[in-house]
């Protein structure tokens, strides 16, 4: 009886996932969706899959497999923000659904419910569940991974290590991740570590060889991997000094405590104080394997976080959460408050979504659902620029809306905002999404720019500001 009711609860989130998807099913492409979404597969769906590697400007160095996935549901269901959003829904119950299985793998199964509620309610999971992402598949394969691993079943592993490895660069890390992981769980001594290797590696052939295929294909026809001089990120991509080092370490340890994920953190430094951290490794064995497995991953995903200026994003971190979010779950499920104890940690995390930063701090908006009210802030804003005759080449913005229309809306419309330039343009669009503005910029705007027409909603705004001539006299 218990195992149905479970099961009935796994329907609830499946059902969840869709409607909530059915209530997003018009909003435009946001944020790195853009560029790793709908500009991907734009080329394969205007070129009928002429050639597997996307042309320079857009090649983000990452296998192309998402943007060729969104291409083909075009092709299969027609082109539209609706059909992108549902082609989310398979990767989303694929989630929920090993996410359940995991649930159950780490505790009695009527307790399962809690690990759903807890994952589902973390912001950076929340908001690019909305989205459509490449991060959701990579997250839903990666809890395939894992229980595979646990499961020890060996075809689910070739296969998920594959599919991880074709999402993303990334995916390829979680990879030598997991495998590290199964390695730590062998406990094996130095001499026997060899052995343990080759006991493990097995499953991981498949993945290896496609992901050296790839890389060393796009090498051989663009002369490099990740990222090249002239591509729109390479930014981000530029290696941090020291002083660089220690901000970005800053940066990765708010990350981890952003959007009311500090709360867990507290509750798990309570739990774990002093001799307990021993007591539990050495004896709660499902604890000691997703604690190992945290380690491992914070250490595989980190390196680019500090080392390099832009790569710092939540959903940079997004399994590493997931796994945080396991660990708290086992932390606690034995635990006679285990209830209320989740129901507090369920609220803190909630609240994330109400944290919404000062304008001249940096906030990932894509890690929120407090960027919900921007699609309708942004049609609201495209509406009135319209209206007053203004043609949006005109107007100069930031990322996320820079460039054509069509590119977000799926619409047929090539007009779009241009890159902002305060010297040159009349008019400016800035919202706090963007966090592309200077904090010169801002005061410049607000001290010598006449807002022309605001939009705010829910602590997201927009404002259209007019060069004052008048001020520059």
């Amino acid at each position: 009886m218990k195992q149905w009711q479970s099961f009935g609860w796994l329907l609830f989130f499946w059902a969840l996932a869709a409607v909530a998807t059915w209530l997003v099913h018009d909003h435009v492409f946001f944020w790195d969706t853009v560029q790793l979404g709908s500009k991907h597969a734009h080329w394969y769906y205007q070129t009928h899959f002429a050639d597997w590697l996307l042309p320079q400007e857009i090649d983000s160095g990452h296998p192309p497999t998402f943007g060729a996935y969104l291409a083909i549901a075009w092709y299969l269901f027609g082109k539209s923000l609706t059909i992108s959003h549902l082609s989310m829904i398979p990767f989303l119950w694929l989630l929920l659904f090993y996410l359940w299985q995991l649930g159950r793998h780490l505790s009695k199964e009527h307790y399962t419910v809690w690990l759903c509620v807890l994952t589902t309610a973390d912001p950076v999971l929340a908001a690019q569940s909305i989205l459509i992402s490449p991060d959701i598949p990579l997250s839903a394969f990666f809890l395939m991974a894992v229980y595979s691993i646990l499961k020890n079943n060996t075809i689910l592993k070739s296969l998920t290590f594959i599919a991880l490895s074709a999402i993303s660069l990334r995916g390829m890390m979680l990879v030598c991740a997991l495998f590290i992981w199964e390695i730590v769980l062998l406990q094996p001594t130095w001499r026997a570590l060899p052995r343990a290797i080759w006991s493990k590696i097995g499953p991981y052939l498949p993945a290896g060889g496609f992901a050296l295929a790839f890389l060393t294909a796009h090498y051989a026809r663009t002369g490099w991997i990740g990222y090249h001089p002239a591509s729109p990120w390479a930014p981000s991509f530029e290696r941090v000094d020291a002083l660089g080092f220690f901000k970005n370490m800053a940066v990765l340890s708010w990350r981890l405590l952003d959007f009311g994920r500090v709360f867990v953190w507290i509750a798990l430094i309570i739990a774990l104080w002093g001799n307990k951290m021993r007591r539990i490794l050495q004896k709660h064995h499902n604890f000691q394997q997703i604690f190992w497995l945290f380690i491992i991953i914070l250490l595989v995903l980190s390196p680019s976080c500090l080392l390099y200026k832009g790569l710092s994003g939540h959903r940079y971190l997004l399994p590493a959460m997931l796994v945080l979010t396991m660990l708290t779950f086992t932390t606690f499920v034995d635990n006679r408050y285990k209830k209320l104890i989740f129901s507090v940690l369920t609220i803190g995390l909630l609240s994330g979504n109400t944290w919404i930063y000062p304008d001249k701090i940096s906030q990932g908006w894509d890690a929120t659902l407090a960027h919900l009210p921007y699609y309708r802030l942004r049609a609201d804003m495209i509406d009135f620029i319209e209206q007053q005759g203004i043609e949006p080449s005109a107007v100069g913005t930031a990322f996320p809306d820079i460039g054509p229309f069509y590119f977000r809306d799926l619409s047929n419309d090539s007009t779009g905002f241009s890159a902002k330039n305060l010297y040159n343009q009349s008019f400016i669009l800035y919202s706090n999404i963007m966090n592309d503005f200077s904090d010169a910029e801002i005061d410049e705007l607000r001290r010598r720019w006449t807002p022309l027409h605001s939009l705010q909603r829910r602590g997201v705004k927009f404002i259209l500001y007019e060069r004052n001539y008048l001020t520059e006299r």
